[in-house]
């Protein structure tokens, strides 16, 4: 089994979900919608499911509300494909017409790429497993309180302990670190997701403005 990234180094990575394969678009389809006919389908479970689990963890996260998001991981968003080219696939308002609601866009990235997104991934699923810690302390004291109760156990401190004021000073327990993970993760996602030629062009324009400036 040979590496992803051993025979191109830096290329597309286009997530997929599709019920079946007939659906994936075809080399002439794909050449016409985003000028390119060079690349490959994987089954996104195959030999390289590793790099794209990390990519569906990503979008996960990026898509979910940190207060039900699952974090691990098979917390992923389900794809069936992907596609590899080294072309840095750009997206287009005709392609997402008939492909957005099965496509889930590209990440043009070599190793070193899905290397750091990893490390950024792990701190951001650790500093929402510390909050979650936490959340789960008033539920746990007011088992406590039942559990003493039943089996007539006494303890004052169990007894009177004041959950509301528990959740009111652990309320923002871990959010600046779980915010900045967070950004850290978008900036990635930022750098390396697909761009339509208009943003393009916009940071053109954008930079041939602050060259004349």
């Amino acid at each position: 089994m040979y590496d992803l990234f051993e025979k191109i180094k830096k290329g597309s990575i286009l997530l997929w979900n599709v019920a079946d394969e007939k659906d994936l678009p075809k080399r002439k389809e794909m050449n016409r919608l985003l000028g390119t006919d060079e690349f490959t389908y994987y089954k996104t479970h195959g030999h390289h499911s590793d790099y794209i689990r990390k990519l569906g963890r990503l979008k996960n996260y990026l898509t979910t509300d940190p207060s039900e998001v699952k974090t691990g991981w098979w917390a992923q968003i389900p794809t069936s494909h992907f596609l590899f080219t080294s072309h840095e696939i750009e997206s287009n308002s005709f392609f997402l017409l008939k492909y957005g609601h099965q496509c889930f866009g590209s990440y043009f990235v070599d190793r070193s790429d899905i290397e750091n997104l990893e490390k950024l991934l792990r701190r951001y699923e650790q500093v929402m497993q510390i909050s979650d810690e936490i959340k789960n302390w008033p539920k746990r004291i007011e088992g406590h309180k039942e559990e003493i109760k039943r089996d007539g156990i006494e303890d004052s401190v169990i007894e009177n302990f004041q959950i509301a004021r528990l959740i009111e000073i652990t309320d923002s327990y871990g959010k600046q670190a779980i915010d900045h993970a967070m950004q850290e993760l978008v900036a990635w996602h930022d750098a390396h997701f697909w761009k339509n030629k208009k943003s393009q062009t916009s940071i053109q324009n954008s930079q041939d403005e602050a060259s004349i400036v």
